[in-house]
């Protein structure tokens, strides 16, 4: 109670310091000389008198400002004297003074290509691009990709150095795997942190085609002021809001597509078996005399659509959005499925001759699915294919063979379905009592949830009970304050701005699960739990839980610029989470960051062809909070049960250790960057240059009993580096009138190494230990973590050889050849790494007159990816159906005759180019329709071609967590696409 009473206290006079400074600065700034209100309206062209839309239009010094509309046009409010300025990606930045009685505007824009007063977003705030001291990448809109996206981050996908977006599964609503410079702790994730309008979220929140940018926070003197959720990075994604030009406008976006497998293992099929059973082969099963291809039986072409339809308008005082969302995307295997609905409403009230802004935002989210069994994949693959799908009698054919199941009958006897809710509610006040000054206040609530079921009838392949119904639900909650204080002035030379802050979050989740079996009907399915015999004989399942957490924040930034030459920015976080042990509630976060504009000094005037060099140097620390609540706590779970007097009871057990110096694990990481435009604009780019280390990793280490109550503890206690290199390279090869043609290369490499595990108290014996698991039945681990050693080393036998009598030879780390039969573990060595060192994207934009091309090209270089088909089913000896390849002679020498291994034989490189993304539209003039201001119609590929040395489906497998680079055998296989969209603006 007195260290609770310590913290409120400290809690309140924080605030009480909060606002004393707000306070202050409106003192400080009450002297300003109130100017004229006078609005200010115009058109902005480009060099061709064609309107330019989205122009960020805003006074000088301040964040007052609007964008352009898509018919150029803009209005704001401004004072007598105030600079307006207007900027857009490449084109030269324009400026004009205001004064009472000004025209309408008419201004043309040129072209520039370095666009260094594009205003980024830097995490509570925003920046001129032209300013940026810390390594920040930005995507706009216009250069979002086109078709069919999992989620929003296929929008960006090959488009940031450094930002790896994986699509490892082509199953219905999978999200995008996503890693920033590189794996970052042991049990933590290394994803980035996802912020959709500043508020902590994920990637399919929002409907792609309400987004209108993405800034990618890639340094820790970007990402420092997020604290313990800044360590991977910060994702921040801006939606689309009205224009405020007095004008509404109806925009109607959608496409249709279909899909196909990219590839199919070529498996052994009926034709097959009579040509190896006529030669003699020892097939694993008999001849049925059908010809049943099983993946076909439970598979089809997918039919996907998305509809978006968004309503913006409003005035200067007044603007709303509301928009809806709609999708279905339909899965290649038969029944998966996944349904979406998402809606926005975006409303913002200016009041008090514009000094009050009060914002409203709602996102409500709808989704229902059905999933995919992956078990049922295995068995159409492993099937005979002479069998037939029923027998003699109607029934389901079954040979009676173990862990042997007729896909067929596992796909339609039963039934599923899963359905989830999120809605957030975010509410905003912005004070702007004097120039320069804004107080802004922030409350959001989140909701989540979801309920599932799944029932297995009576008459599912080899059931031995009478039905299986299961049932689960889940719920969660988060609650949000965020209140900032900002200024902002410019004195002749020198351009000062500062924000300081308090946050709040409140999370709590929820849910349970049950099960039961042996029902009397299948009519009920999931319905009706409580009917199973199960319940009755005590064989049902049932398990619950709830847990909660807080974080608390106080932040601050300065950031200084001095006659367009010199930056800084700095910036320091102290932040407490109630994951943390007692000791440790609380952290200090700090960054700083340098940019230095060398094309504005005066040794660089007779260079001409240099139009922008800035060198950047950055500084910070981030963190990362352990995954679950309640770690730093003694933790007990009831097991067993002992006698009390002739009474049973359950006996209560230690299940954790109590850790009160429990903490963060510590990021520390150096930028250094250079961003350059040559031939004005004919090339730019940026390089940057990254050291990143991360202290304290978490790691549940072997402890005695006694002392301690449980045999491990969670402590912190690692070291882990990522040290890299991204280049981003950007070409306006070609502008014409007609003729315009871009290009942009990026590519990084990242190296990773676990440069310590151990420590004198805590250790993990010989400074490894190992990580995945090949499954039933090879049961042998996949890969090993290892101190000095990069994560993701795969760990197993060589092979170099195979013998007469069809065995392997190996090969051990000293050099000795033996059968396999011989071996063990100690011959076992590292045999490739599932992360790429080197990751590149390849993005061109081609117009032609009102034609538009766009393709983009990823690709990951250096690395390895077990191929679990081959390792299963590439194999003779197997008694299910194999590969066609099973046959085929190893090494040119003879055919294998020995059982399933995990051997680096199945190891392969990993190396790939793919074309990801092509996309041709066509931009209808519609000058002479009044009623439609825009009109485009396009087609577009996915996933085309993949140029690559790898046997699997497809070399873009998961390269996530300790076992990356594990192509696994019953993985949901990609898929390519092709659509038709339009779009049209009303």
């Amino acid at each position: 109670m007195k260290k609770l009473k310590t913290l409120r206290r400290g809690l309140s006079k924080a605030l009480n310091s909060l606002f004393t400074i707000s306070f202050l600065l409106i003192l400080l700034c009450t002297s300003t000389i109130a100017f004229s209100q006078v609005n200010v309206e115009g058109t902005i062209l480009d060099e061709t008198d064609t309107p330019l839309p989205g122009v960020s239009v805003f006074i000088k010094g301040t964040t007052n400002g609007t964008v352009t509309s898509t018919s150029g046009n803009f209005s704001l409010n401004a004072d007598e004297n105030d600079v307006v300025i207007m900027s857009f990606v490449g084109y030269t930045t324009e400026e004009i003074t205001v004064t009472l009685g000004m025209q309408k505007l008419a201004i043309s824009m040129k072209p520039d290509f370095i666009g260094l007063d594009e205003v980024v977003a830097i995490g509570y705030g925003t920046q001129k691009k032209g300013d940026v001291t810390s390594s920040i990448a930005s995507v706009k809109e216009k250069d979002f990709t086109q078709g069919v996206m999992s989620d929003a981050g296929g929008l960006i996908k090959g488009k940031v150095a450094g930002l790896t977006i994986n699509n490892s599964s082509g199953a219905p609503g999978s999200g995008s795997e996503i890693i920033l410079r590189g794996t970052s702790s042991i049990l933590g994730s290394s994803s980035p942190l996802v912020l959709v309008n500043g508020i902590p979220g994920d990637l399919n929140v929002i409907a792609p085609d309400d987004i209108a940018s993405f800034d990618v926070l890639k340094d820790a003197s970007a990402s420092a002021i997020y604290g313990t959720r800044g360590a991977n990075g910060v994702i921040l994604i801006t939606t689309k809001k009205a224009k405020g030009d007095g004008k509404a406008t109806i925009t109607y976006s959608g496409y249709a597509s279909v899909s196909q497998f990219q590839k199919k293992a070529d498996f052994l099929d009926a034709w097959d078996y009579k040509v190896l059973g006529g030669i003699g082969e020892d097939l694993p099963y008999p001849d049925r005399r059908h010809d049943t291809n099983w993946l076909d039986e439970i598979t089809r072409t997918p039919f996907t659509q998305n509809h978006n339809i968004a309503l913006r308008g409003g005035t200067q005082k007044f603007q709303y959005s509301v928009t809806a969302n709609y999708s279905e995307e339909n899965g290649m295997f038969e029944s998966s499925t996944n349904e979406e609905q998402k809606y926005t409403v975006d409303l913002s009230q200016k009041m008090f001759d514009d000094k009050l802004t009060v914002n409203f935002n709602l996102i409500k989210g709808l989704t229902s699915g059905v999933g995919f069994n992956s078990y049922i994949y295995r068995q159409a693959l492993i099937r005979n294919p002479t069998e037939p799908i029923y027998d003699e009698n109607g029934d389901y054919y079954d040979p009676n063979i173990f862990q042997y199941l007729n896909p067929v009958g596992m796909l339609k006897e039963k039934t599923e379905g899963g359905e989830g809710e999120w809605t957030w509610v975010t509410g905003g006040l912005t004070l702007n009592p004097v120039k320069g000054l804004f107080l802004k206040g922030t409350a959001t609530t989140k909701r989540w949830s979801s309920q599932n079921g799944y029932y297995e009838n009576s008459t599912y392949p080899i059931a031995t009970h009478n039905g299986y119904a299961s049932r689960g639900a889940s719920y969660s909650k988060t609650n949000l304050l965020d209140l900032t204080s900002t200024y902002s002035a410019n004195i002749e030379k020198h351009r000062i701005s500062g924000v300081v802050g308090y946050n709040y979050e409140d999370n709590l989740s929820e849910g349970f699960n049950a099960n039961n079996a042996g029902f009397p009907t299948d009519v009920y399915t999931y319905n009706n739990l409580g009917e199973g015999t199960f319940l009755k004989e005590g064989k049902a399942g049932m398990s619950s839980y709830k847990n909660s957490s807080k974080l608390i924040a106080f932040l601050g930034r300065v950031s200084y610029g001095f006659d367009d030459r010199f930056n800084l920015l700095a910036s320091l976080r102290y932040e407490g989470s109630s994951k943390f042990g007692v000791n440790n509630k609380w952290g200090a976060f700090p960054s700083v960051s340098l940019g230095w504009n060398l094309h504005k000094e005066s040794f660089m005037q007779d260079a001409s062809m240099v139009n922008n060099l800035k060198l950047r140097l950055g500084y910070g620390v981030t963190g990362i909070t352990p995954n679950s609540s309640y770690q730093s706590l003694t933790l007990y779970n009831y097991s067993g049960y002992f006698n009390d007097n002739g009474r049973w009871v359950p006996g209560l057990t230690p299940s954790s250790n109590p850790n009160p110096d429990l903490r963060w694990e510590r990021t520390t990481e150096y930028n250094l960057g250079i961003d350059f435009g040559l031939w004005d604009g004919v090339l730019s780019g940026s390089i940057d240059v990254y050291d990143r280390l991360t202290a304290d990793l978490l790691y549940n280490y072997q402890v005695p009993t006694p002392p301690y109550l449980f045999g491990s503890l969670l402590t912190n206690v690692g070291d882990m580096s990522n040290k890299g290199i991204e280049v981003a390279l950007n070409s306006n090869i070609i502008n014409k009138t007609n003729f315009k043609w871009t290009t942009s290369l990026n590519f990084s490499y990242n190296k990773n190494e676990l440069t310590r595990i151990s420590n004198e108290k805590f250790e993990v014996k010989d400074n490894r230990f190992f990580a995945g698991y090949t499954g039933d039945p090879i049961q042998n681990s996949t890969h090993i973590v290892e101190e000095g050693q990069p994560i993701g080393n795969m760990w197993t036998w060589k092979t170099v050889d195979i013998g007469r009598n069809g065995e392997w030879i190996i090969e051990t780390p000293e050099g000795e050849q033996k059968y396999i039969s011989e071996a063990t573990e100690d011959d076992k060595m590292v045999l490739g790494n599932g992360v790429p060192n080197y990751t590149m994207g390849w993005v061109n934009n081609v117009q032609y007159k009102n034609f538009d091309l766009n393709f983009v090209f990823t690709g990951a270089f250096d690395y390895q990816i077990i191929n679990f088909q081959r390792m299963f089913y590439e194999n003779p000896t197997i008694t299910y159906n194999m590969l066609s390849s099973a046959f085929d002679k190893v090494y040119g020498k003879t055919r294998l005759d020995y059982t399933q291994e995990y051997l680096s034989y199945y190891i392969e490189d990993g190396d790939y180019v793919k074309l990801q993304n092509v996309t041709l539209g066509y931009n209808f003039n519609v000058s002479s329709v009044d009623f439609i201001q825009s009109a485009r119609i396009y087609v577009a590929g996915n996933n085309l071609f993949t140029i690559t040395k790898y046997k699997g489906m497809d070399p873009e497998v998961n390269r996530t967590g300790l076992t990356p680079g594990t192509d696994n055998r019953d993985k949901y296989p990609t898929v390519r696409t092709f659509t038709f969209g339009l779009n049209f603006t009303f």
